[in-house]
């Protein structure tokens, strides 16, 4: 009861009524979000926007076909795929020998995800952003280790051909670098690879030719002799840099070298004017002097020579070189001076020396070819054209002797000297001393077998020697060739007679007589052999011979007229000394034969 008297009243709901138009607007509303969804996950054109991905935890957003440069040991992260796909659902990341998925996970360097984890290397991966099965972009991933990387492994590797390996495969990766370009090409240089380093450097000094890449390039023509093209190159460098004195040298010296001399001598003359110390004005007018020596142009290389004498007056070369000039101007007096001071520096200078001394001789300056002669035979005392020229000055001073002592010394530096055999006999032969003459002689004819007039030498010995026996021998040699001096014959046919060996006496004058057929004596000594001999008619014969080159002589005739009566052939006799009363009226020996062998013929009926 309590209770209902504490209880209060109840009031009546009020009630409510609901829209109409709700239920229809939660439907349309769950129709757009349907929608939306669906377009969403399900959209008309799939997009992607970009790729946002941590690198060294420094973010970098990637549009599709951008390309990314990473180095390998980069530390990277894929941090937000963008596309228009709600959610991003079925979105992945793929590319083929480079797990990008594992980027999507943690961060971590991009070497541990490479072939063989490889850092040396260039690779390049195309990550693809797919969509259940569809590609709805790329981006390009390049991957390659810097040029130090590749630097500070080729500094380390000690090996050559492993060092030139790696750095031409860094050179493949990085073909642009010009560090990795001039460090292969200086190796290439070190390791004397000339044909390798070459077309490196011609491409480089083409492209951007300067003074470090040109010298390379020139030690390599240098280092294969290639000439024209170090000139090319000298000549670039010299545009770069005309100031450059050692290398104009270089150059100077390169063109002679190629045998360019009147470039040479231009490019010498103008550091001649450019340098500053007498050192190097002495060695390029020593230079210039020669080259223009070469040219011809002897009155500049004498101007050259005199500028470098005033410099180094110690120099003998230098004379040397204006004495020849001087002789090539004919400046004789000069060049004679110029030679005398060369070898007054140079005093083991013989031949020189001899020079001057015959050129005194020449002059007839007996005391200055005297001074030179002492000092070649002080340095070189069996200096034979030395002695030679001695002797020529003491043969005009007549000292016999002395001269002969000259010729042993000569003789005694070359024993088959035939001259100086001939010349020391000659003179023994002169001083009348014949056994000594007669021994040089024989010596020379050893060497001479066939001389002539060395022959009669020797048969003049020998007959002052009174040996008929060897003079008679040397007089058959000279016969034998072809010498038919009368007085050899004259000695012959004495010695024969002596003899009395008539028949050699006609061997002899026979064969004489075969070369020399208009030589009376000899048919008179034959005309006597044959008398001595009993051959009449063979002296007839030689009568006859003689009678032709002297009609006149009646004593021939006399004589032939008696062989004729010996023969009893009176009328021949009596035909001769008819001739003979001809010529002789008052000759009565032949008018009494005439007479008594007429008478006797008449008797005979003229036989």
């Amino acid at each position: 009861m309590e209770d209902e008297l504490f209880r209060r009243p109840r009031k009546k709901k009020r009630s409510y009524s609901r829209p109409a138009f709700l239920v229809p607007t939660l439907l349309f509303a769950g129709i757009i979000c349907g929608l939306w969804l669906w377009r969403g996950l399900f959209p008309d054109e799939p997009r992607f926007n970009y790729i946002l991905i941590s690198v060294n935890q420094e973010p970098q957003k990637i549009l599709p076909g951008e390309t990314l440069a990473i180095h390998p040991t980069d530390k990277v992260k894929v941090l937000e795929i963008s596309t228009n796909i709600l959610l991003n659902r079925n979105i992945r990341l793929e590319s083929e020998g480079f797990d990008v998925k594992a980027l999507q996970n943690e961060e971590m360097a991009v070497s541990l995800l490479l072939p063989n984890q490889d850092m040396y290397n260039h690779y390049q991966f195309n990550v693809q952003v797919m969509w259940e099965d569809r590609e709805l972009g790329n981006t390009n991933w390049d991957i390659q280790p810097y040029a130090e990387d590749w630097l500070d492994k080729a500094d380390k590797t000690t090996d050559s051909d492993k060092k030139i390996a790696l750095l031409e495969q860094s050179l493949k990766t990085l073909p642009d670098d010009s560090r990795v370009q001039k460090k292969l090409i200086d190796e290439y240089i070190a390791q004397k690879l000339w044909k390798k380093a070459a077309p490196m450097l011609e491409k480089a000094a083409k492209e951007k030719p300067n003074e470090e890449i040109l010298t390379k390039l020139l030690k390599v023509y240098n280092a294969t002799s290639n000439k024209t093209k170090a000139l090319s190159v000298m000549e670039s460098l010299l545009k770069l840099n005309p100031d450059n004195l050692d290398l104009r040298l270089q150059y100077a010296e390169k063109l002679e070298e190629a045998g360019q001399k009147k470039t040479a001598i231009r490019e010498y003359e103008v550091l001649l004017k450019r340098v500053g110390t007498n050192k190097d004005k002495l060695s390029l007018n020593k230079r210039l002097g020669y080259l223009y020596s070469e040219a011809k142009e002897y009155q500049k290389a004498i101007v050259c020579y005199l500028n470098a004498a005033k410099l180094d007056k110690g120099d003998a070369n230098l004379y040397y070189n204006l004495s020849y000039l001087y002789d090539k101007t004919n400046k004789k007096a000069d060049a004679t001076a110029y030679l005398e001071k060369a070898v007054s520096l140079n005093t083991k200078d013989v031949d020189s020396r001899l020079a001057l001394a015959q050129d005194a001789v020449n002059k007839g300056d007996t005391k200055k070819a005297e001074a030179h002669l002492a000092q070649i035979l002080k340095e070189k005392p069996d200096s034979v054209k030395a002695l030679l020229l001695k002797a020529q000055l003491v043969e005009k001073q007549g000292d016999k002797k002395q001269l002969v002592e000259i010729y042993k010394k000569i003789l005694s530096q070359d024993k088959n000297n035939a001259t100086i055999l001939y010349n020391i006999a000659a003179l023994y032969y002169e001083a009348g001393d014949y056994k000594s003459s007669l021994d040089y002689f024989k010596r020379y004819m050893n060497l001479n077998p066939k001389d002539t007039g060395a022959h009669e030498f020797v048969f003049d010995i020998y007959r002052r020697l009174k040996d008929d026996k060897m003079a008679f021998n040397e007089a058959q040699t000279l016969i034998g060739l072809k010498n038919n001096k009368p007085d050899i014959y004259n000695f012959m046919f004495d010695y024969l007679s002596r003899q009395g060996n008539y028949n050699e006496i006609i061997r002899v004058m026979e064969q004489g007589l075969k070369v020399n057929p208009n030589q009376i004596e000899l048919r008179r000594y034959l005309l006597s052999a044959y008398l001595k001999t009993g051959k009449d008619d063979l002296a007839i014969g030689q009568m006859e011979e003689l009678l032709k080159a002297k009609p006149n002589d009646i004593s021939l005739m006399k004589n032939m007229a008696r062989l004729h009566e010996k023969k009893g052939r009176y009328t021949k006799a009596v035909e001769l000394y008819k001739r003979i009363i001809n010529i002789s009226p008052g000759d009565e020996e032949a008018q009494e034969a005439y007479l008594r062998l007429r008478l006797k013929t008449v008797g005979q009926g003229g036989s």
